[in-house]
């Protein structure tokens, strides 16, 4: 280990020149061999234990890059702090992480992984997705340590690590490197292999003497050989990967396909007579690398819209206390800190405007680059950016609990599920490699007793033309692809199947306050039957509202609230709140707080009540408006044949008024209806056989909305709201529906069409090739031509 930059500093194994991953250890900037070793060196570092290089008493028998990774190496990611890093969300007992898997390349990688995993004691469930190489973990850590996982997972043959965006790039441009480098062995040798196939093809009066033709026999022989055992290495590797695991994957056809034709062909060549096929190996080899790449660079690309929009998020901020400022990292910042925002920053973490106004660029999470203007006591989220002066926010959360943190975490949720349409594609994938086999020994069988000069082609062109790359990639790429451009249109998906069952809508049904109308709310005027100062009267209502997150609260929000203490507050739901001032019980809410109390005025859109020991002591008059695009939206979806229905809380004349003005139904209208009535309402159209899409914004919506086929909820919306939804809008726009329901159609009939193609493909060519009347070289044309054209199909899901 004399010279560091020419070996890994973590593994001991040489550093490719030009290629090293550095990393600072003890204030000095080490080199090692792959992102792995990278990986588990940033991990030390973080934790503080870089006297773990000073003290080993020997180097780790294997590198990471190996993926039969170092086990004491592994053990750092069982640490408190390394988990604190990558844990993303914990239950009750279940902890969950999101993990970088390399060397899956078919949907039965990822049943060989789940299946396997899942049997492990203390795991909850692992979910893995193959279009972004990514598995969700979930686990007990008191039965099973992570570290457990990831070397299980190690065991099978695939390297997992906890993923983090920057190893993660620099992992795609290694792989994209290594690919490229096979794949211009692959393409030089074919277009040569090529050139002398011709003279075969081209000598139809068998002109050519012996010994020319044994000249380019031994010619092919030696420019095909780095084709089939570099080239075409990573299937070699996937393939023993699978059958050591006692299962068969799609390279095991591929791998029997391009061996058993070299060598079949090199043993011609050495004895003088009999077919060789160097020239179909080649191209076999250098097509489906082609494909594999246009898979990779496809899937990068779709599911790279996340990434983009949420760019690098900072790892400091600047923490002002008095006078003084300081520089600290993230995980460093508690709630209250008062952090300062440069122009041109991004936003740290959640907080509260301390100064009078700002402008933010919120872009990020809406889509809008126009620049929000941002008053005192408003809601700054984290990634957003800085876009006039400097100003300072009061922390309201830690950065892993921030409106940022829970978007990537509902994203990287949407991009691991599984719709059932691709379990699907994935068991009759696996079940399609075994009827491959047998359909190639039958072919073999068949020629073998009616024309031996047959069966060698016959059987190569089956194995070849039946590579179901097609098949698999017909479901991953078109979901990752959907999912990337709604989210760059600032539609959430939470649950990828949301796209599937979206398609499927017969019925919306809308809320109306914060969903048909904007949610923002004034204060009109109010009545005070109280013996109180009118001043008094507002600052005990706005104390309450204070502690509600609907957006009825925003029209007391200008209020001075003083120092009145409140205690007790609790949620009514479907009515308002009651909370205690000094020995007196408050309430506020709608009119389900009074019994006989008369009421005062009903001429307003919206009242709010105040009780004082149930009696009532004030009325508050609120009004909102229409959003200026819900009569189009809801005019659209009415052109589709689907069903329009307003379920409100509100009173009768104000929710009829505006079912007149969108032209919805009237039978199709509750007013004044509880969160129990919404959930009866849903439930009753979905036992009729419909399918609803509930679109709310409140957590009275929420049991209507998880009883929804799909539940769409507002960007405004609650917490809890958001959290349990199948969609978020991130953007105050209820076009976005409109978007998210043809691009769902859209994603199936692609998925259908890719399906159908794959399947057609198979059924005209297996037949052709099992009859002999398909040459290797065309089957391995048709094979890549069938996965472009997936592909191609795939991303046009990419255009907004």
């Amino acid at each position: 280990m004399n010279n560091l930059s020419q070996v890994c500093y973590h593994c001991g194994l040489p550093n490719d020149q030009g290629s090293a991953y550095p990393v600072v250890i003890a204030d000095k900037t080490q080199f090692m061999c792959c992102p792995g070793c990278q990986a588990v060196a940033e991990s030390i570092v973080t934790m503080g234990l870089d006297d773990y290089y000073q003290f080993r008493e020997q180097l780790p028998e294997v590198s990471p890059r190996d993926l039969a990774i170092d086990k004491d190496s592994l053990l750092f990611y069982d640490h408190e702090k390394v988990q604190d890093k990558y844990i993303q969300s914990t239950s009750s007992e279940l902890s969950s992480i999101s993990l970088m898997v390399t060397g899956i390349v078919c949907s039965a990688c990822t049943w060989l992984i789940e299946s396997r995993i899942n049997k492990l004691p203390g795991i909850g469930r692992i979910s893995v997705n193959q279009s972004t190489n990514r598995a969700v973990v979930h686990w007990d850590p008191d039965l099973i340590q992570l570290s457990d996982i990831l070397t299980a997972i190690s065991d099978l043959g695939y390297q997992a690590q906890p993923f983090d965006r920057a190893a993660k790039e620099q992992a795609l441009i290694t792989e994209k490197k290594r690919y490229l480098q096979k794949l211009a062995v692959a393409g030089l040798g074919m277009m040569q292999v090529m050139m002398y196939s011709l003279g075969f093809y081209l000598d139809l009066n068998q002109e050519m003497s012996a010994s020319t033709w044994q000249l380019l026999r031994w010619v092919s022989l030696l420019i095909s050989t780095p084709v089939v055992l570099y080239a075409a290495s990573p299937f070699y590797y996937s393939a023993f990967k699978s059958l050591n695991n006692k299962m068969v994957n799609m390279d095991v056809p591929v791998t029997i396909a391009i061996f058993g034709a070299w060598i079949a062909s090199t043993y011609a060549t050495f004895i003088g007579s009999g077919e060789v096929y160097f020239d179909s190996v080649s191209m076999f080899v250098f097509f489906l690398l082609t494909g594999r790449y246009l898979q990779m660079i496809a899937i990068h690309k779709s599911g790279r819209a996340l990434e983009e929009r949420l760019g690098s998020q900072p790892e400091t901020a600047i923490r002002v206390h008095n006078t003084s400022q300081e520089r600290v990292l993230l995980e460093d910042i508690e709630a209250g800190d008062i952090l300062l925002v440069k122009p041109a920053a991004q936003v740290p973490c959640d907080g509260i405007l301390v100064e009078q106004s700002a402008e933010v660029d919120e872009s990020i999470l809406t889509g809008e680059s126009t620049p929000v203007v941002k008053s005192k006591n408003q809601t700054v989220v984290a990634g957003s950016i800085n876009s006039a002066d400097v100003f300072h926010i009061k922390v309201t959360d830690r950065v892993e609990n921030s409106t940022l943190a829970s978007i990537i975490r509902l994203l990287q949720s949407a991009r691991e599920t599984k719709p059932k349409i691709q379990e699907i594609a994935d068991n009759v994938a696996s079940y399609f490699v075994i009827g491959i086999l047998l359909l190639t020994v039958s072919t073999g069988f068949y020629w073998y007793y009616t024309e031996p000069s047959m069966v060698f082609a016959s059987v190569l062109a089956v194995l070849v033309i039946t590579c179901p790359c097609a098949l698999s990639l017909a479901t991953p790429v078109a979901i990752t692809t959907a999912i990337g451009n709604l989210t760059s249109q600032a539609v959430l998906i939470n649950r990828s199947s949301a796209l599937f069952n979206l398609n499927q809508a017969t019925d919306f049904v809308f809320d109306k306050t914060g969903t048909l109308t904007t949610g923002r709310f004034k204060l009109e005027s109010f009545s005070n039957l109280s013996g109180l100062d009118d001043n008094q009267v507002l600052s005990i209502a706005a104390s309450i509202e204070m502690s509600s997150e609907h957006p009825i609260a925003t029209a007391f929000s200008h209020i001075d609230t003083g120092d009145l203490t409140i205690s007790n507050i609790k949620r009514i739901p479907g009515v308002g709140l009651t909370a205690k001032i000094g020995n007196d019980v408050y309430q506020i809410g709608n009119e389900m707080l009074l019994s006989d109390q008369v009421f005062t005025d009903d001429s307003h859109e919206i009242q709010l009540y105040l009780l004082k020991n149930g009696n009532l002591i004030a009325q508050f008059n609120l009004s909102t408006e229409i959003r200026a695009e819900a009569i189009t939206v809801i005019d659209s979806l009415k052109k589709q044949n689907l069903n329009i229905h307003l379920l409100s809380g509100d009173k009768s004349t104000h929710v009829k008024a505006l079912a007149e003005a969108l032209d919805i139904p009237m039978g199709h209208v509750r007013a004044g209806v509880s969160p129990e009535e919404k959930l009866e309402y849903i439930e009753a159209l979905q036992t009729t056989g419909k399918h609803a899409v509930m679109v709310g914004d409140g957590i009275n919506d929420s049991p209507a909305m998880a009883a929804a086929t799909v539940s769409v909820a507002m960007t405004e919306a609650t917490d809890i709201t958001k959290v349990n939804a199948d969609m978020i809008l991130m953007r105050e726009s209820l076009t976005l529906i409109q978007k998210a329901h043809v691009l769902s159609h859209k994603t199936l009939q692609i998925i259908k069409q890719n399906i159908t193609w794959a399947i057609s493909y198979n059924l005209i060519g297996v037949p052709l090739a099992m009859a002999g009347l398909i040459t290797p070289w065309i089957a391995a044309l048709g094979m890549s031509f069938s996965s472009l054209v997936v592909i191609l199909n795939a991303l046009r899901l990419a255009k907004k």
